[in-house]
């Protein structure tokens, strides 16, 4: 319990420890008025990526708003001070929306989820490219809860340019449906995750499941291979979001989706059904080697599927989100931090071969999602959690609140979703924040900060691949 806490040389002092640097407000970025639309607490710019996209090593952005909540259909891209580099697409486009009732609206909003938009060096050229999952030119209609009229994009991250672009059939027959039965929860977590399911030694190829269905592309657009989950029916679903990682060492990709670990040619080198509600899931490093991490019943497994780690329903009813990283001085390697009760505000600390190491409560949200880890000190010092909208320790102690930041709009999607990212180049990371429902990315950094230490900001897949849990 925090029983008082006092600024003392940039220092946030708990008791008599000294738990982190103060946050501060380093940059507010307003999204350009041209890129504005209208959302429900007036105007917004919608969902937010971040990347190098002019190869000036300094961090831009690019914002787009959706079809149906899902599909981008307007994006933009903008600069640290907030001037517009490109758009693509029209932002008065009108597609008629079919939704499950044969009801028709019409028109652009914001996101429903955080979408399929990635920020990548796909193609291997030393550029980034933004990669997305957009209606296709001349199309007019188009289901919510189905993937019909959808095509490819890969754009220039300088200009905006269509570098390539394709249909997918199979893609395109995917929905939200299973046995007649439309599964919203398995369908709207639509996300490109990059990976190098080829071995080529860099991360050129994707993956993306929508519903019951995961899709393996190559940069070129080539299908590699699908596959279908066997397990869909909320709480038993598998993850909403897929994670990927080398968990056998031979130097390519699997696809981690909860229930399964899908080896690079498609082929399940593992399923089961661990537990209900398995909602999140990561392939980080546990024990020395890449795992698979699940948050259904909280499981951290082998590249055979066996369970290094279960901590069972009685401790994890609900695994809501699941991270992992060096959280506490006190513990050795790696520590998982779990929102274990679902939509709560609960978090819980396990350490390697030591179980719970303790319980706490994070600063809520207005879904309670949103938990993210903050390498806030730098690589070598145990990392944060953010938690919209501030950073504890892993002790559950308050690192930092974050000032200025105004009242999230509220909603399902109203809140301060956090990109991890070395912003200011000082082998520390800043936390870049956005409200899908306003209008502008607020970016923190710990206190000192100093200017002349600026080295290049660094794209990785901690910012590419992106959980964005919701």
């Amino acid at each position: 319990m925090l029983l008082f806490h006092a600024l003392l040389g940039g220092l946030l002092v708990v008791g008599a420890e000294p738990v982190g640097s103060r946050a501060l407000l380093w940059r507010e970025v307003r999204v350009p008025e041209a890129m504005l639309g209208d959302g429900p607490a007036g105007p917004c710019g919608g969902d937010v990526r971040i990347g190098d996209l002019d190869g000036d090593a300094r961090v831009e952005f690019v914002v787009y708003r959706n079809l149906a909540g899902l599909k981008p259909a307007f994006i933009g891209a903008f600069d640290l001070d907030g001037e517009p580099l490109w758009t693509f697409g029209d932002p008065a486009r009108v597609v008629t929306v079919i939704e499950e009732d044969g009801e028709e609206r019409r028109g652009l909003e914001a996101p429903e989820r955080p979408g399929p938009v990635a920020v990548a060096d796909l193609d291997g050229d030393g550029r980034t490219e933004v990669l997305a999952l957009v209606p296709a030119e001349g199309v007019e209609r188009s289901h919510h809860w189905g993937m019909d009229g959808v095509e490819l994009v890969l754009l220039d991250g300088a200009t905006g340019e269509v570098k390539r672009r394709a249909v997918s059939e199979e893609l395109r027959a995917a929905d939200g449906y299973v046995e007649g039965d439309l599964l919203k929860a398995n369908y709207v977590h639509l996300r490109l995750m990059i990976c190098d399911l080829r071995g080529s030694g860099s991360p050129r190829d994707f993956v993306l499941k929508a519903g019951k269905d995961v899709f393996a592309f190559t940069g070129e657009f080539e299908l590699l291979w699908t596959y279908e989950c066997p397990w869909n029916r909320y709480p038993e679903h598998c993850c909403y979001i897929p994670a990927v990682g080398d968990v056998d060492g031979d130097g390519r990709d699997e696809v981690n989706l909860g229930n399964a670990v899908i080896d690079d040619n498609g082929t399940p080198m593992w399923e089961r059904f661990l537990g209900r509600n398995n909602d999140s899931v990561l392939v980080e490093e546990w024990d020395g080697r890449p795992r698979a991490i699940c948050s259904g019943y909280g499981h951290v497994l082998d590249e055979r599927g066996e369970p290094i780690v279960r901590l069972g329903p009685d401790l994890v009813a609900h695994g809501q989100e699941i991270r992992c990283a060096d959280l506490r001085a006190d513990s050795e390697g790696p520590e998982l931090a779990i929102r274990y009760e679902g939509h709560e505000a609960r978090v819980m600390i396990v350490g390697q071969g030591s179980g719970v190491l303790d319980r706490f409560e994070v600063p809520a949200s207005p879904n309670n999602t949103g938990l993210e880890v903050v390498r806030w000190h730098g690589a070598d010092v145990p990392a944060v959690l953010y938690s919209p909208a501030a950073l504890v320790d892993g002790h559950g102690r308050l690192v930092s609140d974050l000032p200025a930041l105004p009242e999230a709009s509220g909603g399902n999607q109203g809140w301060f979703h956090c990109f991890p990212a070395d912003v200011c180049g000082d082998g520390r990371e800043e936390v870049v924040l956005y409200d899908p429902l306003a209008a502008s990315v607020f970016i923190y950094t710990p206190e000192p900060l100093d200017e002349a230490a600026y080295s290049g900001y660094r794209h990785t897949a901690r910012q590419y691949n992106a959980r964005l849990m919701d």
